[in-house]
């Protein structure tokens, strides 16, 4: 089936090439679906890496002191959403 989305040209070791080819037979789909869901799934982990370093940033940053308790969070919020 024709597709309009965008197209990457990808060379890969022969090693490489013959595991896709092994996962796709064995899930029995096409190349390009096995290349996509992986680049996908190593993109998401990608991110989720550099959100876990902010965390960790903010984290340090972090002063007990100055948080808000649930309920003057839900308060907050609260009082926010009326004035809109």
């Amino acid at each position: 089936m024709p597709t309009t989305l965008p197209r990457v040209n990808v060379p890969f070791e022969r090693s490489t090439y013959e595991l896709l080819e092994e996962i796709s037979k064995a899930e029995k789909t096409s190349l390009s679906q096995v290349v996509s869901r992986l680049v996908k799934t190593a993109l998401e982990l990608a991110e989720d890496l550099a959100l876990g370093k902010e965390a960790e940033k903010r984290l340090g940053t972090f002063r007990r002191d100055d948080a808000l308790s649930a309920h003057d969070l839900l308060k907050w919020n609260k009082s926010r959403s009326r004035g809109r």
